[in-house]
This record gives structure tokens, sequence and C-alpha cells, in this order.
């Protein structure tokens, strides 16, 4: 399902980019996110929109880039946290974090805060790097309702991915191990479809097979691909 909006989120500067790049420092001509509920299916179609042309900038993996050995985020978590927070190799201790941060008490939902208070200004910084050199640019983030109105990039579209609460639970237990417990409390802990909903302009249901989820994607592809031509800039 589509609807037209224009932008979401707050201005910003598109940043610089170190690497080697022809079109170093050109913004893109089309800023797309992608979100949804875990377990819902968005890497599925982060992965699709890859195959098919876009630069993925993956928040996910910019986050755990950060809390690796010597990242950039390990110092004021473990500072912020304590030693536990931190693992023996140096990493961040990520049962513990989840176990702090993961549920509906106050204290879960203040930890939460904390933690994002360090981690998001420094994915920012890395996304508007990595997002340099013109095309259909896709910031795939996870919880892109809840930071909407402080994330500093402007959005063309925002697409959110969607699946049944059941479909999901059986997912994340089959694919991460998680319990049945486990799972409900992760999706708990963020925002809803209907409030995912809101903030986007295309939805992509995924409660079938991956060949309709394919099918609907490559539909989104193909509009935007037209949308972007039409003002003069490339798809990738």
């Amino acid at each position: 399902m589509e609807r037209t909006r224009e932008n979401r989120g707050d201005n910003a500067s598109p940043g610089t980019n170190l690497s080697p790049n022809p079109d170093a420092g050109r913004a893109p001509d089309m800023r797309v996110g992608l979100t949804g509920g875990i377990g819902a299916g968005k890497s599925t179609v982060a992965a699709r929109l890859a195959h098919l042309g876009a630069r993925i900038i993956d928040y996910d993996a910019i986050s755990h880039a950060l809390t690796r050995p010597g990242g950039a985020a390990i110092a004021p978590i473990r500072e912020q946290f304590g030693p536990h927070a931190i693992a023996d190799d140096g990493s961040l201790d990520r049962p513990w974090v989840a176990s702090q941060i993961f549920g509906a008490d106050p204290a879960h939902t203040a930890n939460r805060g904390r933690l994002n208070a360090i981690i998001h200004p420094l994915v920012y910084a890395q996304a508007a790097r990595q997002e340099a050199g013109g095309g259909i640019v896709v910031h795939d983030i996870p919880l892109l309702t809840e930071v909407l109105g402080g994330i500093p990039f402007t959005f063309r579209h925002i697409i959110t991915v969607e699946a049944p609460d059941g479909l999901r639970v059986e997912r994340l237990m089959k694919t991460r191990g998680m319990s049945e417990t486990e799972a409900r409390a992760r999706m708990a802990s963020q925002t809803d479809d209907e409030a995912r909903r809101r903030s986007a302009d295309i939805t992509i249901p995924n409660d079938s097979d991956l060949v309709s989820l394919y099918r609907a994607v490559d539909e989104v592809w193909s509009r935007l691909c037209t949308e972007c031509e039409g003002n003069g800039g490339r798809k990738r």
C-alpha cells in the first residue's frame, strides 16, 4: 500500500565520504527509510532492495561495529552502565545489556533511553559518511518510528514491513533461538504496527511466501526508480 508523503525527519547535511568515490560528497538522489518490527522481515526486504540496486545503510551493522572490541561506543557504555556491560573480549555483553533494557517496567525503559543516547549519535554520524555518492539510498533502521523526531535525515519515502504477531514470534523462535516469552518481550519493547504505519507512506506485507514478498518489493522498487529518474536522479 502506498500513500504519497513528502519529507520525514529533520534536515541534515549528507556528511563526507572518506572513501575514494568519484561521487564523494554528492547527496543521495533519493533517501528512503526502511523499518519494521522485529521478525517482520525487514532484513529480507533490505537484501532484495540491495539486489535490485539500492545502496543500503544497515543501522544494525553500524551499531554492532560500534560495540565490538575497541568500538567507539564501548568506553561511554562502560562509563554509563559499569563493567558488567562489557564482555571479557572487550565487546558489548549483549545478553547482559538485553536483560537491562528489554521489558515493560520503567527501569528497562530508562536504561534503553540511556543506551540510545550513546549509540544513536554515533550511528547517525557513520550513516552520513556512508550515504554520500548519489543513487537511491535506503536507511535500514529497526526503530525508525521511535527516533523519527530526532534523526538528522529527511526521507522522501518511508517503507514499513509488516507481519502478524504470531508469525513474528514463530520466526524469532526459529531463527534467533528465542523463547516465546523473550520474543514477545522484544516485540513489546518496540512501537506497534499502527504507529509504524502512521510514519510510513509505503507498507509491504510479509504474511505469505518469499515469492510474494519479492514481488511486492520489486513493485515498490520500480516506482522508486521511476520517480527518481523523473526528477533527474539516478537509481544507482
